[in-house]
This record gives C-alpha cells, sequence and structure tokens, in this order.
C-alpha cells in the first residue's frame, strides 16, 4: 500500500473516530437535552389546555351561578311587590272600614242632634203656645188682636227655627 492510500485510511479511520466520539459525547446529549425540552413544551401546552378548559367551565358555572342570582333576586323583588300589594289592601280595607264607622257615627250623631233640635223646638213651640194662650186668656179675644198674636206667634217659631240650623 502506499503512503497515500495509507494516510487516507487513516484519515478515514480518524473520521469515523470522530464521528462515532461526537455522537456519543456530542450528539446524544444534544439530542436527548432536545427531546426533553420537547417533552417539557409538550407537557406545558397540555397543562395549559388544561388550565384553558378549567378556566372554561369556572367560567360557565360563574355564569350559570350570576344568572341564579339574577333570577332568585328578580324573584325576591316580585316576591316584596307582592308582599307590600296585600299590605296596601289590608292598610287601605282597614281604612276604608274605619271611615264607614266615622260615617256611621256622625249619621248617629247628626240624627241625634236633630232629634235634640226637634225636642227644643217642640218644647219651644209648646212655650210659644202657652203664652200665647196666656195673653189671649188676658187681654180677650177679637179678631185683630187673634191675628196680631198669630202673626208674633209665626214670628217667633221661624226665630226658634232658624237659630237650630
Amino acid at each position: 500500500m502506499s503512503r497515500i492510500d495509507l494516510n487516507l485510511v487513516w484519515t478515514i479511520i480518524n473520521v469515523i473516530i470522530l464521528y462515532l466520539l461526537l455522537k456519543k459525547f456530542l450528539i446524544k446529549p444534544v439530542t436527548a437535552i432536545m427531546d426533553k425540552r420537547e417533552q417539557m413544551v409538550k407537557q406545558g401546552l397540555e397543562s395549559a389546555r388544561a388550565q384553558e378548559s378549567q378556566a372554561k367551565e369556572l367560567k360557565v358555572k360563574y355564569e350559570e351561578a350570576l344568572a341564579s342570582a339574577k333570577e332568585e333576586s328578580l324573584q325576591l323583588v316580585e316576591k316584596a311587590r307582592e308582599n307590600a300589594q296585600v299590605e296596601y289592601d289590608r292598610i287601605l280595607g282597614e281604612a276604608d272600614e274605619q271611615a264607614k264607622k266615622i260615617k256611621e257615627a256622625a249619621k248617629k250623631d247628626v240624627e241625634l242632634d236633630r232629634e235634640k233640635a226637634m225636642k227644643e223646638m217642640q218644647s219651644e213651640v209648646a212655650g210659644l203656645a202657652l203664652t200665647a194662650v196666656s195673653r189671649i186668656l188676658q187681654e180677650g179675644t177679637d179678631p185683630q188682636s187673634d191675628g196680631a198674636l198669630y202673626e208674633q206667634f209665626l214670628k217667633k217659631a221661624g226665630e226658634a227655627n232658624d237659630t237650630d240650623r
């Protein structure tokens, strides 16, 4: 073999040894690191997707809870409105009943006052009649004095009637 061939063989052997050494000490560790990093990125993406999914589920739950709370508050407001209407109707009914009682009492008072006034007027008319009779007996009777007494009687009876109103 010649010297060139031997150098070529040594060069090829050196290149093969260098390739094997590089492969064992450089390419394998770098590939392993790259595989680990790829695995970490995949795990990070999967974790992010899982967290995103959980966040979406929580968002849906919170939206449902919010809708439920809104519905419950609307129901509470409606119930309070109904209770207020019932209370309003009750108070209005009581006031109406009290007004009726007051009106009835006022009617009774007016009727009693009317009856009292009628009795007083009857008593006054009777007194006037007695006065007229006693004057007639004292003064005697003639048509002129009878007419004057009658006019005087009507005038006093009218005045007595006017003062009661």
